[in-house]
This record gives structure tokens, sequence and C-alpha cells, in this order.
């Protein structure tokens, strides 16, 4: 078996044509050589993660090696780096060995530094450069390991312990051995970095590479709610109740409880109430537990489960989760450890662009049931609760309310974001033809007549802030105008 490094081993020529589309990103090159010359200090940050063949133009090779050799020339010297690599000294490096002309000229080099790079994104334009050098040496090693086959020479399992090793060396030189390293950005360079916009999939509430949740009762409509919102992400709805869908997004919905011919109805339900309107073919696609053919089930408590479901997700895509309880059953819902394991993955997915929503239960106190752990990594948490004296004849209808928002949107935060207010469904046309249509209202005049007649049956002012969310001010001022008589929802 090969002991060659790598990115050393000896490469069977591709084709032609292969070779004019190997992967490559020529501005994030020269972006670091142009970080470098300007400051000397960028250096440090690439030196021990980039290496000469990572650059792709045999150019930006040589200028490269040119740094690194000064740099090492400077710092044996017991100099400061400083300002002692610019474009006359490397300029003179690169004359000096011979290797000016190949490597562009004094023009060329000169070029590095227009446009002004950045010198706080250096270690991003890095990054760039890393990935496209994996993915050459991955198009490389896999085409040696098919000429390799085809001529027969190597037997089948030696063949294979090869590949391994390829792959094995192939992820060691993409990070250098760094992987699993921590990376501390001084709050200088942090201050001034080129971060990416963030992106919404339900604005406020869920932003992308996040997560969020909401938990109901048994009987409050949770599976019908989220599918609705799940439907809005995938059409592109412009907004879903009281937020904002900026545009529309994959949604992989997994449903671990309800059975498929209940789910299927819902689903046509929700599409009628949009009068139609369809999401386009991988939209939105449903795992449900009994699918008809469904051979694997759905669980997030185990690897199998969790890496099934990740067969499913690309970047940008809203993962559905529902609910906790059937996809990821224990016999103590207290148990932390376990959860633990699938806190990790979601924070994980989240880190590959995947947004994930949980439907959960609430245990007796009223929150979500179980561990609290589940709620430390969320964006948002949404309560869902049945009016008073709910009758099940009435159809759908609860309130929904905000018991956690991180984020405040792109823009001017709107009230209305964050104010809790009332869910209503009702279906027309006939059962073969039902459609389902949601409405919403705020629920704060709701929540003060609810406060008016939990006052006058003679309930402290706490308890009644507690069950309505209300605040104590809010509370004192309903109070104020039943002694004034003063109808409660004028302020």
């Amino acid at each position: 078996m090969s002991t060659i490094p790598f990115s050393r081993q000896r490469r069977t020529p591709l084709p032609t044509d292969l070779a004019k589309q190997l992967p490559c990103n020529l501005d994030a090159e020269r972006s670091v050589l142009g970080a470098i010359l300007l400051d000397n200090h960028a250096l440090v940050k690439v030196a021990g993660y980039l290496n000469i063949d990572d650059f792709f133009i045999p150019q930006n090779q040589n200028i490269f090696s040119a740094i690194l050799d000064l740099a090492l020339e400077v710092v044996s010297a017991g100099q400061e780096l400083s300002t002692s690599i610019d474009l006359t000294t490397i300029t003179e490096k690169l004359h000096k060995s011979g290797t000016l002309e190949s490597s562009g000229g004094a023009p060329y080099v000169a070029s590095l530094v227009d446009g002004m790079p950045r010198v706080s994104n250096v270690r991003h334009y890095a990054e760039i450069v890393k990935e496209k050098a994996g993915l050459r040496n991955l198009i490389h090693a896999t085409h040696n390991i098919q000429m390799r086959a085809f001529e027969g020479a190597d037997g089948a399992a030696a063949l294979h312990d090869h590949a391994l090793q390829v792959f094995s060396e192939a992820g060691k030189a993409l990070t250098n051995g760094h992987k699993d390293k921590l990376i501390a950005v001084d709050v200088r360079d942090f201050f001034t970095m080129n971060l990416s916009p963030k992106e919404y999939v339900i604005e406020p509430i869920l932003p992308v590479r996040n997560s969020g949740m909401i938990y109901a009762p048994t009987g409050a409509g949770k599976t019908y709610i989220m599918l609705h919102m799940a439907y809005c992400v995938a059409i592109g709805s412009p907004s879903v109740f009281v937020w904002d869908v900026p545009k529309e997004r994959p949604v992989v919905y997994v449903e671990g409880e309800m059975d498929a011919q209940d789910l299927q109805e819902r689903v046509q339900e929700i599409s009628r109430g949009f009068d139609g309107v369809f999401p386009e073919k991988g939209q939105l696609r449903i795992i449900a537990s009994d699918m008809p053919e469904q051979t694997v089930t759905p669980r997030i408590n185990s690897a199998e489960g969790r890496k099934r479901i990740e067969e499913h997700l690309s970047a940008g895509t809203l993962l559905v989760l529902d609910n906790i309880s059937a996809l990821c059953p224990t016999a103590d819902e207290d148990e932390s450890g376990e959860w633990a394991l699938v806190q990790e993955w979601i924070l994980s997915l989240r880190r590959l662009g995947v947004a994930v929503f949980l439907v959960h239960h609430p245990g007796k106190s009223g929150s979500q049931l179980g561990t609290s752990k589940k709620e430390f990594q969320l964006s948002c948490n949404l309560r869902v609760t049945l009016p008073p004296n709910y009758d099940l004849a009435e159809g759908l209808r609860v309130g929904v309310k905000l018991d956690k928002l991180r984020s405040r949107g792109t823009g001017e935060f709107k009230p209305k974001w964050a104010q809790p207010f009332e869910i209503s469904l009702r279906t027309e046309g006939d059962k073969q033809n039902r459609a389902a249509v949601f409405s919403h209202r705020p629920m704060r005049e709701l929540l003060r007549q609810r406060a008016f007649e939990m006052l006058q049956a003679g309930m402290r002012e706490n308890d009644v802030a507690q069950d309505t969310g209300l605040d104590r001010f809010a509370i004192y001022r309903i109070k104020q105008k039943m002694k004034s008589g003063t109808p409660i929802t004028e302020d």
C-alpha cells in the first residue's frame, strides 16, 4: 500500500475535457496572496493551513512558495514579519530564484493588491482555496483508482484498501489535521468580518441554520398547524399567520405518529385552502412511519435513524420533526443524556444550512415536556393553548404565544410578530373536496377579557398574569377599569 502523502501521489493524467473543468477559485487565491502582501500578519492565519499545492495555477504556487521562503528568512534572522514581505521584496525574491517570469512577471505580482482585499477575511479566502483544492485532489484520486481498476493489476481487496487509505489521507489533507481545532478570532477582526446577511425561513421566528419548537396539548391541532406552516414555506406564501415567509424553500416533514391516511387528508385540505396552489416537485416531501412500503422507522434517537433522515436533506431545507415523543421514544421523558445526542445532531444540521422545527407536547406544568435542554438552542418556542371551556364541536381554535424569540428580523421589528394571537380553522366544501382555511386575530383583547373574568372570580393578580401572559401593569389597568366601569377594550 502506498504511503506517499495524498497531495504528492502520482496522478494519472485526466482527460482534457475533465482537466478543463477542475474546480478552482482564482479570485480567492489572489485575495489570499494580496492580503498577505498588504499585512504580513495575515500569513500567520493561513501558513499552517494552506499548502503550496492548494493553489491551482503555477503563478500563485510560485508566489506563495516565495512568501513562505521569505518569511522563514526573516524569522530566522530574528526580525519581525511586520512589513518585510511586500511587492518589492517578493518581486526581488522571485527574480533571484529565476521564477519571476513563470509567476506572471512583476505586473501580475503588483495586480494582487488591486481592489485591496480585506485582510480580516484572509481565513475565509483560504477556506475557499482549501475547499477547491480538496475537490481537485478527490477528482484526481478517484480517477487514479478507476484507472487501476480498469488495468486489473491489483486485486479487488488490495484496491479497496488503497481507496480507503486515499480517502483517509484526503480528509487529513483537507484540514491539515486541524479538523477539530477551535478558531479564535480577535475582536478587531471579528468586528470587520464580512459575514453573510442573516436569512430567514420564517421571519423573525426561524432563521436559516437555526431551530424552533411548537408545543401543544393533545387535540390542539399542532400537526395541522405545523403542516400549514410547512406548506406556506414550500410554496413561498408571503406570510404564515403573523410572520413573513421571505421565499420558498424545500421542506422535509417527518411524521412519527399520525396515520398516513389522516396525514394525506390534511395535506389535501390545506392544498385546497390555497385554491389548489401546490408546491413544486420536491419542495415538500413527507416521511411517515406507516407509509406503504416504509421499512425504516424514522427514529432520531438512533444513529441509523438520523442517517436515514439526513439522506433527504440539503442546505436551505426546513426539516420538521413531528413529534419528539414519537420520533425519540424513551422510557423517561426527563432523560437529558439521550437528548444531548439529538441536540448535537440538530446543531450539526444547522451548520450544514438546515433549519429544524420541532413539534412537542407540554408537561403537567404547561411548559414543554421533558428536559429543559430542548429549549436552549432554539431561536423560538411557540406555545399553543386551548381556550377555556373549549368544545371540539366548534372547530379548531387555539391561542399561540411566543415563550422565546431570539431574533428580531432583518429590518424594522413588527410588534405583531411577538404578540399573542388566536388561530381558527374552518373547513369548506363536502367531504370529498373539503378545504382547510386558517385565520388568525390578535389575542390581546381575548386575553384582557379572560383576565377580567378571572379577576371578577376573585383570583390573585399574579395568578391571572401567569395564566394570561399579560404583564402586571396590564392587569392593574384592567382592575382600575373594572372599578371605574370603563370597557376593558379601551386604552
